[in-house]
């Protein structure tokens, strides 16, 4: 499965259009973007259609995690794509932005069908490219690719932001750190960059999805800690009663397993 709200922020920024980055991918220049809402009984909405120089279409699936059925996705979206440009030769490619090993079939043979799409590591791509781009969505990106200067990276790409006005500011700023979270460790220091350099004019990380998402987390963590402490605690009080640890463990309704391992921590 995708994580949509990741997602959510590549397909918005690939949505501007990339110049470089299309380019990148393609060796053609992208002239046109397509309605990427797809014929179906449901709503199906491709990640980026784009009309290339050469009259193809370009259709781009971004993923972030190793998807099994991925390759019958894609045969999926061509069918859908070829019912709406009849006429057009049709390009497929999933871009990998996970921070896992790439590890998705590209292609079927299966009874009579076959069935192809190109595969690429957004790592592969050379982030310089992407650099110099003058497009501000392509230097985003960049943050996927594997950067040899985190720390130059960070201050170049936020001196560009902070030229925006408040609104754009903002926009731009939750877009970066979305995408970053894909790399923890840039992630961090980014996180750090922002509240020193952009927090008190432009963004409120209590106030975003993501931080509050991350918060309950560790709220959760802390609530479980919490409770095996304590489980563990009345394993040892009723351990000075009764010894048998299958005993213990019906009397406090528990896991006989976990109660064998506390009990090792006693001996």
């Amino acid at each position: 499965m995708k994580n949509i709200k990741i997602d959510i922020s590549l397909r918005e920024i690939i949505s501007k259009l990339p110049h470089k980055f299309i380019e990148i991918l393609t060796n053609k220049k992208g002239v046109k973007l397509l309605d990427t809402a797809l014929p179906d009984v449901k709503d199906k909405r491709a990640d980026l259609v784009v009309e290339l120089e050469d009259n193809t279409i370009f259709h781009l699936e971004v993923q972030s995690e190793n998807d099994k059925f991925m390759a019958w996705r894609m045969l999926e979206y061509y069918f859908l794509i070829k019912q709406k440009y009849k006429n057009y030769k049709i390009y497929q490619m999933v871009l990998f932005v996970g921070d896992k090993k790439l590890n998705i079939q590209n292609k079927i043979k299966e009874d009579k069908i076959s069935f192809e799409y190109d595969l690429k590591d957004i790592r592969d791509i050379n982030c310089v490219d992407l650099l110099n781009s003058k497009d501000l969505e392509d230097k985003i990106l960049a943050v996927l690719c594997k950067i040899e200067s985190e720390d130059k990276y960070i201050n170049s790409i936020i001196d560009e932001i902070l030229k925006l006005d408040e609104k754009e500011r903002k926009d731009y700023i939750k877009k970066l750190f979305s995408l970053s979270r894909y790399r923890a460790n840039i992630n961090k220091k980014l996180i750090k960059s922002i509240k020193e350099r952009v927090m008190p004019i432009t963004i409120d990380l209590q106030n975003d999805p993501y931080y509050k998402e991350g918060i309950q987390a560790g709220i959760q963590k802390g609530i479980q800690k919490g409770i095996q402490t304590a489980m563990k605690q009345s394993i040892k009080g009723v351990y000075l009663i009764e010894k048998d640890p299958k005993k213990i463990a019906k009397i406090l309704n528990i896991d006989e397993n976990f109660v064998i391992e506390t009990l090792k921590e006693i001996e």
